[in-house]
């Protein structure tokens, strides 16, 4: 309802109209210019004002400029307000609801509707508005869809759900790195140049490229469009490189008033609820679900959009703190059914705690599409060990992706690892060897990536030497199709571990004895036998050591680990069946 210059919503929560009962001469820049003008009296319009591209290759951004007239608006970001929407139609007969969105990034001052096409063809849609008390529709417009090289968005793989697939069926395998801060072109092509394909970064103020911007949702309601023309300068860079990013939609420090990293003054919801009951506030879910839709439609066709992180660390928060688990979890649930029933791309969700031994929750992996552990050795991860740190580290590590793969058919992942928070610090030799270890042992255990370091700034170029060597490692592996599961196999004074999918094998061994695993034996399971090819991989130069055939004999292959240079301690292996 509108009465002079303000607006009355009917809910029940008063607390609205001390929040958003405000004068609203113009809210938007541009309103009552090219894209929105309102006469009395008369019934809304809409037409399709321009679109970026008539051709636009398969999971690539196609977008539609929506022109308003006649239309009454006070908040463009609240679809009780003002629904903007396109119906699509694909090649194929499939109807498909895309969202529009209002970006004023710059004074832009638009109605813009973005989508990408999973089919080749000939796509027809139509644009809509609903301003609350009519609606219209524009005539129908076309586009054709064509092939590109780019696979689509990430998810569960059909056949091997403990893997990650593209939305075109090939493998993809997570090997990245958190960078929540001082962001710059030199970091994103350091990932490029490495083979990383993950980029990990949260909604925060804490400077560097996008996050010099602020928040997303700077005030209840409203949305930060600096910091959203960022984000969308962000994938653009991505999408080049291939890289997917995964989005922490709340940082633990936005739900904390006193606990680590307080920031709960910077959230706009501190003007609405007290900090604790943040997960159960229902005036807080209504102006969630409106942010949500609006990031969805904004971003989600991007091909680089890839986990949807709904909470980083929720310990962190003040409400797991004081004792509202069960509320904790119902958000999530709800945030989780949000994104399944309202995400067109079906982008995975994952949620998160922080990375001691005790924070393991089934509960939360449940409900989410990822499970996600943070894992940081220094918070209560014992040493099986004591004499051999360095095998206790890797051991860890090791452990927690079997645990993991035993217990959840999904792609799991360590969401945050490392920092300055275990066995070694960061400047150690030790801690280079500890990294290498623990990307090798998570690979060939079952996680569906790389352990997710925190953060950028940490890691040496040595470091990303070994995330480049592991990246090519991994490139020609069909994770997606290929039914790979925990191996058996065995060696004296080494730990070896293989995932072996019948015709297909891959493995890592390292000796806890001996400077070198050169000329070590290793005995593996192979009970179909059969003739084999082996390839041996140099985990520290990335180069082909060796590669052999050998039968199986009695159900198992006996194999010599080749000696190669400078005394090497483990040593990667492929195993194809000729």
């Amino acid at each position: 309802m509108i009465t002079g210059n303000r607006k009355i919503y009917f809910i029940t929560d008063r607390r609205l109209l001390t929040v958003l009962l405000i004068s609203v001469p113009c809210l938007f820049a541009g309103c009552a210019k090219s894209t929105a003008r309102y006469e009395q009296g008369r019934k809304p319009e809409i037409s399709v004002s321009g679109v970026n591209t008539a051709i636009v290759k398969k999971y690539e951004k196609f977008e539609a400029v929506a022109l308003l007239n006649d239309v009454k608006i006070e908040n463009p970001y609240d679809p009780a307000d003002i629904d903007v929407y396109a119906l699509f139609t694909s090649p194929a007969g499939e109807n498909i609801k895309i969202n529009g969105f209002f970006d004023n990034y710059r004074g832009d001052a638009k109605w813009k509707i973005r989508f990408a096409p999973r089919e080749t063809g000939e796509y027809k849609f139509r644009v809509f508005v609903k301003d609350g008390t009519a609606d219209a529709e524009s005539e129908v417009s076309s586009f054709t869809s064509v092939d590109s090289d780019h696979h689509g968005w990430i998810k569960p793989s059909e056949k091997n759900p403990h893997y990650f697939m593209h939305d075109d069926g090939s493998s993809w395998y997570a090997v990245g790195v958190y960078s929540p801060w001082g962001n710059s072109a030199k970091v994103f092509q350091t990932y490029a140049d490495n083979g990383a394909n993950l980029l990990a970064i949260w909604d925060i103020g804490y400077g560097g490229f996008v996050n010099d911007a602020g928040i997303i949702e700077n005030e209840p309601g409203r949305y930060n469009q600096e910091k959203l023309g960022k984000i969308d300068s962000l994938l653009s860079i991505l999408e080049k490189d291939n890289i997917k990013l995964m989005f922490a939609i709340w940082p633990h420090d936005l739900f904390s008033k006193t606990v680590w990293a307080a920031q709960w003054d910077q959230n706009p919801y501190s003007q609405i609820t007290d900090v604790e009951n943040v997960y159960s506030d229902s005036l807080v879910w209504e102006l969630q679900k409106m942010k949500y839709r609006y990031m969805i439609a904004r971003f989600a066709h991007s091909s680089s959009w890839g986990i949807w992180e709904l909470i980083n660390e929720m310990d962190g928060t003040d409400g797991w703190a004081k004792g509202h688990h069960q509320e904790a979890y119902d958000w999530v649930n709800k945030c989780v059914k949000y994104f399944t029933d309202n995400d067109p791309y079906h982008h995975p969700v994952t949620a998160s705690f922080s990375g001691g031994f005790e924070q393991y929750h089934e509960q939360l992996y449940e409900m989410t599409d990822i499970p996600n552990i943070h894992l940081y050795p220094a918070q209560g991860w014992k040493l099986k060990y004591p004499e051999d740190t360095l095998r206790s580290d890797m051991y860890n590590f090791a452990w927690a992706s079997k645990r993991f793969w035993d217990k959840f058919e999904k792609p799991a992942i360590f969401g945050e690892a490392g920092a300055d928070l275990t066995y070694y610090k960061p400047v150690s030799k030790e801690y280079r060897i500890s990294y290498h270890n623990q990307i090798w042992a998570s690979l060939t255990n079952g996680l569906a990536g790389i352990p997710v370091w925190w953060d950028f700034s940490i890691l040496t170029e040595e470091d990303w030497i070994q995330i480049k060597h592991l990246a090519a490692f991994v490139s020609d592996i069909d994770f997606a199709k290929n039914q790979y599961k925990p191996g058996v196999a065995a060696a004296e004074g080494t730990d070896i571990f293989i995932m072996d999918a019948g015709d297909q094998t891959f493995g890592w061994a390292r000796t806890f004895l001996n400077r070198s695993i050169g000329k070590t034996k290793l005995t593996i399971i192979k009970p179909a036998g059969g003739n084999y090819t082996i390839t041996w991989f140099d985990t520290w130069t990335g180069n082909l050591v060796k590669t052999e055939k050998i039968n199986s004999g009695n159900g198992k292959l006996e194999l010599i680990v080749p000696v190669f240079a400078d005394n090497k301690p483990d040593i990667a292996f492929k195993i194809s069946k000729i």
